[in-house]
């Protein structure tokens, strides 16, 4: 009986010993052996607001219309999923949206930039413009803009009735984007 246990366990280290020269020689040693060749890997983020501007379209005594500008690059070798753009315009006062404007841009091409455009109307006040771009219906870049919108008056002097008045005079908007930030959601 002791030959049989020996038997057993000499039998059962040899078919160890064969199973870790199988793997050795079948799946490590090809691997060690095989010259590889760097296959490109992308980044999961792929998609980068590069710059943001406010162009004034047009102005009345009441507000100021605004096309907020937005260049985003795909840095891939390969076209974007559809991406699409929403901003919510929102007084900083009371934190309200007063407006929301959505925007199918559709895939950007290879390496390339695209420009979404966002129109906003401003009055006399202080807004944040929350952006959030979608690929493919998934939320990966959340931005804030930061902008103020203040009408410029000038006074001047008319003569009215034999006396000189003063009046105030509407010379346009002054707008400014204080501040910006984007950052990928993933």
């Amino acid at each position: 009986m002791s030959i049989s246990k020996r038997a057993k366990k000499a039998g059962l280290l040899l078919a160890t010993i064969s199973v870790i020269i199988i793997v050795f020689a079948g799946v490590v040693l090809p691997g060690i052996m095989k010259t590889t060749v760097a296959k490109k890997t992308y980044p999961e983020e792929h998609l980068f607001v590069d710059a943001t501007f406010l162009l004034k379209t047009g102005e009345t005594n009441d507000s100021v219309n605004i096309t907020c500008d937005i260049y985003l690059t795909n840095i891939w070798d390969k076209e974007s999923g559809e991406i699409k753009a929403t901003a919510y315009v929102i007084e900083t006062g009371n934190n309200f949206a007063v407006y929301k404007d959505t925007d199918e841009i559709g895939s950007i091409g290879a390496d390339s930039t695209a420009v979404i455009e966002i129109p906003v109307v401003l009055s006399n006040n202080s807004y944040k413009v929350e952006v959030l771009l979608f690929e493919d219906d998934k939320l990966v870049i959340k931005g804030r803009l930061t902008i103020s919108a203040y009408p410029i008056y000038h006074w001047e002097e008319v003569e009215h009735a034999g006396q000189i008045e003063k009046l105030q005079v509407f010379d346009g908007w002054s707008v400014s984007n204080s501040y910006q930030l984007f950052e990928q959601i993933r």
